[in-house]
């Protein structure tokens, strides 16, 4: 089953349109025609099941036969990673933590961040990727703050943080892994490949944050974002 991704403007009443490189991948990739079926998500939860009715150089046009409506996992997962230089590995931490189910993802600059531009458009384009690869129909939505206390001041009342920290021994990951698992949303935060300064462990203390050991060696931004994701997700 392939499924495809439809932003829920494209959705009218019975009627899907699909363009752009959407439309190329299911005709001249897949060779679908006129009377097939296709499965289209708006990434707000919902499945179309649809019959192609029409296509051109540019678009195809579907008829929804069924809609159904995909409860998103629990909890709620919100994942926070700290910017990475190379482009390519941030994109391939993004799209594996929406594989493994998160639902929000925040991109900041640490104190210790190098500088970096961010292509917030190539995230969202391998957030969706992400989403239709694991079938999921809920689109993480993405942001991106200039710093640690930007972040916290967003994500305040969202449930409890659990920061990953290398200096923390695995005494600390059973109990954040039970915090975790009696919430019904909650927020990993992953540092940059500098970590973190004594300013931001400051701002952890403030807010309460809980913090936890990644293992006993030092992990790369991207695989600790991952290992996490999956840790607390499993856990939870």
């Amino acid at each position: 089953m392939n499924l495809f991704y439809a932003k829920p403007e494209d959705v009218i009443g019975d009627s899907i349109l699909i363009e752009g490189q959407e439309s190329i991948h299911i005709v001249k990739v897949l060779r679908h025609k006129v009377g097939d079926t296709v499965y289209v998500t708006d990434g707000d939860g919902h499945r179309y099941d649809c019959t192609i009715k029409e296509v051109s150089k540019k678009s195809v046009s579907l008829s929804v036969e069924n809609k159904v409506f995909i409860e998103p996992d629990e909890p709620s997962v919100s994942v926070a990673i700290g910017l990475i230089k190379k482009r390519d590995r941030l994109e391939f931490a993004v799209e594996k933590i929406t594989e493994l189910g998160a639902r929000e993802i925040f991109i900041y600059v640490g104190d210790h961040s190098e500088k970096s531009s961010l292509r917030l458009d190539r995230i969202e384009s391998s957030v969706i990727s992400a989403m239709k690869q694991s079938l999921r129909c809920t689109l993480p939505k993405v942001h991106y703050h200039q710093s640690m206390a930007n972040l916290l001041e967003k994500i305040s009342g969202n449930g409890p943080i659990i920061v990953g920290d290398e200096t923390e021994d695995e005494g600390s990951t059973v109990k954040a892994k039970n915090i975790a698992a009696n919430s019904r949303e909650f927020t990993l935060i992953i540092g940059p490949e500098g970590g973190f300064s004594e300013k931001e462990r400051e701002l952890f203390i403030k807010v309460n944050a809980n913090t936890c050991s990644l293992g006993s060696h030092r992990l790369r931004t991207e695989t600790a974002a991952i290992v996490m994701t999956d840790r607390f997700i499993q856990s939870a």
